[in-house]
């Protein structure tokens, strides 16, 4: 194992796009913990969707922790997977799949390119996770991003669901300042399309430890699986605390999702 290993907690993770060995590379560079995120499958029809939720509980979290990870997920409607009909019917079965604790979100929800038909999907998810009382995640996309963030913290107030109970994931420069000062929790990703290890540790810096949560987004496209390792080792390097790096490298995640 690497010396002063660094626990980490990555609360954004697409298994089923990644070998054993990825996953065992992470494992050994420090990931203790994963919160595996539902995603887009190949047709966005009701039966595909329910099957990809029926994958990631029934096969991808016993994997993980057949690979020393322990895992939990979130499950809902990514907007690029929106069904033309049956909405409502995918709906309706994910109260079943918060039974039993190994689910413990709803995402990721949110928008990509925004419209009439990703915001009505978008608030018919957080109306579900307001009666049942689930914390959310919710996707910002790559393009565009500040102005569909402003967009989705706009519909976040009016959905009535408590800015504590939310994630903003995928958070940058230019838009983490909003989202935490909504209130929310914000998702910095180490990834090739989202932030490199030393913008993060900058942000840190500037903007403190809390409800700042680290994630890889590994699986989704061309990833960096040692990310989040890197990243703790430069908080390490620039004279933060103990304290500060171990809180936003697990803490903050395992805070907010609460796993038995």
């Amino acid at each position: 194992m690497p010396e002063q290993l660094v626990h980490l907690f990555d609360a954004h993770l697409h298994p089923e796009a990644l070998s054993d060995q990825d996953l065992e590379s992470m494992r050994f560079f420090g990931v203790e913990r994963a919160l595996v995120v539902a995603h887009h499958p190949p047709e966005p029809t009701p039966k595909a969707l329910r099957k990809h939720f029926d994958d990631l509980v029934q096969r991808q979290l016993p994997r993980l922790e057949r690979l020393g990870i322990r895992a939990w997920a979130a499950l809902g409607v990514h907007p690029r997977s929106i069904p033309r009909r049956g909405l409502s019917e995918v709906l309706a079965s994910l109260p079943d799949y918060f039974r039993g604790g190994r689910v413990v979100a709803l995402g990721e929800t949110g928008l990509h390119a925004g419209g009439i038909e990703e915001e009505e999907a978008f608030l018919e998810q957080l109306a579900l996770a307001r009666q049942l009382k689930l914390k959310v995640v919710v996707h910002t996309p790559v393009l565009d991003k500040e102005r569909h963030t402003r967009r989705i913290l706009t519909l976040l107030r009016e959905s009535g669901v408590r800015p504590s109970r939310v994630l903003v994931d995928h958070a940058n420069g230019r838009t983490v300042r909003n989202i935490l000062g909504c209130g929310h929790w914000a998702g910095l990703t180490l990834h090739p399309e989202a932030l490199r290890a030393e913008r993060v540790v900058a942000l840190v810096r500037r903007l403190g430890s809390e409800r700042l949560v680290l994630n890889s987004d590994a699986g989704e496209g061309a990833g960096d699986l040692l990310g989040l390792a890197r990243v703790a080792n430069l908080l390490a390097k620039a004279k933060l605390s103990e304290r500060v790096v171990k809180r936003v490298a697990f803490d903050n995640a395992a805070r907010f999702y609460r796993p038995r």
